[in-house]
This record gives structure tokens, C-alpha cells and sequence, in this order.
């Protein structure tokens, strides 16, 4: 087949999106079909164009044999909602664009979202050329994620987005959801079970093969609790600040890896509090984490406690298993179910800082329970969740059902 992959983040862009649009589009090639891959003009997370990239309008290079290019997209460093939506919409436009006036032949086009506008790219594609398959993935749930967080409140927006999100749910010829919850939501909305599969995200061999067996740590030194990720609107990181004000006086310190809207804010709240035992660190690319994990003692997980992200089940799950970190885990639904069928972390409740440090007491206590935990994690992570093997299962399925005669 030849395929159009779209997806807004990719490299040089850091991040699970990036990643997983890699594995997939990797294993497509592998399996012999042509991708040409979509993306904006890399500034995530900043909002800054990146160097090399400033001042164009169109760049195509190569991604390990893939054609990537980016489009024009407006981006800016002021990370409120306003200009999240004109960078989304600007993203859309410019792919949809590409669509119209380029013309490029493909069979399947794959629509990566969020962000929803994106969808548009998918829709516009079934009025131009009905024959060619529409598979529209679903990262998150929008725009209901965006309005049981206080984002998105104009009603005429809300209408918009919940027609457009419809639309492509009817109009695609198959919806990938990264969730089982987000699968189960889609078909209560309409999607036939039969239209729907669920391709989870999974960690990165990249991860697995920068993994070193844990180091005892030295006596006397503090104990480390790490979050690597993306510090946005709904991982309500408030709570391990102040979590980290309960255990002032332990031994104990804080890292905190990424980047994202929320980071200054924490920071600020950070420094309010006088925590001298919190520290803040850039974002780094995924071969290079393995090194900040290796030294980590536990992996901290949590987001707000709001109904739809009971489906969320954050990357950064698998990557604490793969290097055996146990697992403090913030967060209802299916990341607690993941957390506790694999016998890797303590599960706490959501937006309770008390009861995030008494987990954390715990496996300050009982190195022998941080082991064996973070064995299980491992073990279950490379059993069920190595994110090749599961590329592989969604390129399977888009085989059997466009192109059964090459599966």
C-alpha cells in the first residue's frame, strides 16, 4: 500500500507521539508498503521553531528511509489555549493543503489525533477520493478531555469539535484507539465494535536496549523519585510538590524531566515551598533518559481525578517497568489496573499528596518490595508491551482488512 501517514509531532520532536508515529510507520515500511509521513515544523515542546527549520515553509528529509515533511504551522512559546488551537488548526490547514494542491497518491491515509482538527485531513480525503481508506487513530478523547479539564468552554467550539470528532468516527473505514477505555467510549458513541481496534502504546526499544541492571545505592544516599514526561494541564504535578513538602525532612529527592505548559508553574510552587531537594531538568531525547532512570529508585505517575482520564495509560508506565522502577501510580481506571496486574507499584489515590508520600515511606522502608516490584514490572512490560510487537499487530490488522492479500 501506499500510505499518508499524518501526524503533527515527529522527529526531531521528543515525545510518546513522535514515537509511537516511528514504530508504526517503521514497521509499515518493513512490511513493504510506502509511507510518506506529515508533520509540522519541529518547536514542541517550546513553541519555538527549531534551528535549521526558522524561516521555511516546506522542508523534506529522511527519517531511517521514511519521507517526512513539514509543513508550515503558527507556533508560539506562550503555551495558553488560544494558541494551542491556532497551532492545531494552522497544522490542519497546512496538511489539508498538501492534500488539496499536491495531490499525492496514497490508498490509506492514517490521521493521528489529537489534536481533532486533523480529522479534517481524513474527511477531506473521503470527498476527494472516495476509494482511499480513511484509519483514524485516537490518542486521547477530544474534546471531551478538553472540557472536563476547563480548556475548551465556547460552545460554538465545543459543537464544532464533537460534530467534527463524529464525522470522522462515521466517515473513516477504521478507528484506532491507544486504550481499551478510549475503544469502549467510541463505540458508545456510535463506532461499531467491529470498526474499532485497540493498538496500546508500549515502551521503546530504544529503552530496552540502554537498560543496565540497578546498581545498589550507596548508603547515606537519598532515595530518588523521578517523572519523566510532559508536565501539561492534566497531570495535576501540584500534588507531588506538595508531596515532596510533606517528606522535606526525609531522605528523599525529586526529579522531575520534561517539559510543558505547567513546568514554570511548578517550579514556582517548587521554590514558594523552599524545597531544596526538588530538582527540575530539560527534556532529553528517549536514548539518552535510560541514564536519569538507571539512577532512580521509583517512577512517579499521576494525573487529575476527572472520569475521562480513568483511560489514560501513560508511556512513561512502561519505560519506570522496563528499567525495573517501581511504580508510584496517581491515577484511576486503566493505568491502576495495568500497575496492579503487573505487581509494579503501590497505587495510590489521585490529587492525595499524603497518601503519595505514605507509598513512598513505604518503599523507602523496603528495598526488598522496590526489587521485586520492579522485577515484575519488567518482566510483565517485556511480555505484553514492547512497542515493536505491537506496530506490528496494527500493521497486521490494516493488512488483513485493506490488502488481504499480502498479510
Amino acid at each position: 500500500m501506499r500510505i499518508l501517514y499524518i501526524s503533527q509531532y515527529f522527529h526531531p520532536e521528543i515525545g510518546a507521539t513522535t514515537n509511537r508515529a516511528a514504530a508504526i510507520a517503521t514497521e509499515l515500511c518493513k512490511r513493504g508498503h510506502h509511507v510518506v509521513l506529515l508533520c509540522e515544523m519541529p518547536n514542541h515542546p517550546a513553541g519555538v521553531i527549531f534551528p535549521g527549520y526558522k524561516g521555511k515553509l516546506f522542508c523534506r528529509e529522511d527519517f531511517h528511509g521514511i519521507p517526512v515533511i513539514h509543513l508550515p504551522v503558527i507556533a508560539s512559546p506562550r503555551k495558553n489555549f488560544l494558541n494551542r488551537i491556532l497551532m492545531y488548526l494552522s497544522f490542519s490547514v497546512s496538511a489539508a493543503g498538501y492534500i488539496m494542491f499536491r495531490r499525492p497518491r496514497y490508498d490509506l491515509i492514517y490521521v493521528s489525533s489529537p489534536p481533532l482538527f486533523v480529522a479534517l485531513c481524513g474527511l477531506l480525503s473521503k470527498l476527494l477520493f472516495s476509494r482511499r481508506k480513511f484509519v483514524f487513530e485516537v490518542r486521547d478523547l477530544w474534546p471531551d478531555s478538553a472540557i472536563e479539564l476547563g480548556e475548551l468552554n465556547n460552545g460554538m467550539l465545543i459543537r464544532f469539535s464533537t460534530a467534527l470528532e463524529q464525522r470522522a468516527y462515521r466517515k473513516s473505514d477504521l478507528v484506532i484507539a491507544a486504550t481499551d477505555y478510549i475503544g469502549k467510549i467510541i463505540q458508545t458513541k456510535g463506532t461499531p465494535a467491529e470498526k474499532v481496534f485497540v493498538n496500546r502504546n508500549g515502551v521503546d526499544s530504544v529503552v530496552l536496549e540502554t537498560f543496565a541492571e540497578k546498581e545498589s545505592r550507596p548508603a547515606g544516599a537519598l532515595f530518588t523519585a523521578i517523572f519523566a514526561g510532559n508536565m501539561g494541564v492534566a497531570q495535576n504535578l501540584e500534588t507531588v510538590i506538595r508531596c515532596a513538602g510533606i517528606l522535606a525532612d526525609e531522605p528523599i529527592r525529586f526529579v522531575f524531566i520534561g517539559g510543558g505548559p505547567g513546568k514554570a508553574k511548578l517550579q514556582q510552587l517548587s521554590r514558594s515551598l523552599q524545597l531544596d531537594k526538588v530538582e527540575f531538568r530539560d527534556q532529553v531525547p528517549k536514548a539518552e533518559i535510560g541514564k536519569a532512570l538507571s539512577a532512580a529508585d521509583c517512577g512517579i505517575v499521576c494525573l487529575k481525578d476527572l472520569p475521562v482520564l480513568s483511560g489514560a495509560l501513560p508511556v512513561k508506565i512502561f519505560d519506570y517497568m522496563a528499567y525495573e522502577l517501581p511504580i508510584v501510580c496517581g491515577i484511576r481506571g486503566e493505568a491502576a489496573d495495568v500497575v496492579n496486574e503487573a505487581g509494579a507499584g503501590i497505587v495510590v489515590m489521585p490529587d492525595d499528596p499524603q497518601d503519595m508520600a505514605e507509598a513512598l515511606r513505604k518503599l523507602m522502608r523496603e528495598p526488598h518490595t522496590c526489587s521485586t516490584m520492579g522485577k515484575s514490572g519488567r518482566d510483565y512490560v517485556l511480555s505484553r508491551f514492547q512497542r515493536s510487537q505491537l506496530a506490528a499487530a496494527l500493521v497486521s490488522d490494516l493488512e488483513s482488512r485493506f490488502c488481504p492479500g499480502e498479510s
